[in-house]
């Protein structure tokens, strides 16, 4: 049976963990920094789990 993937497999982490948007963000460890991207406030940290975007 032929695979219905068509793509090539994810290997990025960064790319499998959605970034969450909330109304308010905010740092959760010491190593989130907060920063400014086109108008948006958003965080971005080593722990992919702590990616937010304000919105």
């Amino acid at each position: 049976m032929p695979s219905l993937c068509t793509g090539p497999p994810a290997t990025d982490p960064e790319n499998l963990t959605p970034m969450k948007v909330k109304p308010s963000v905010k740092k959760i460890c010491d190593k989130c920094r907060v920063i400014r991207r086109h108008g948006r406030v958003m965080v971005i940290c080593e722990n992919p789990r702590h990616k937010q975007r304000q919105g």
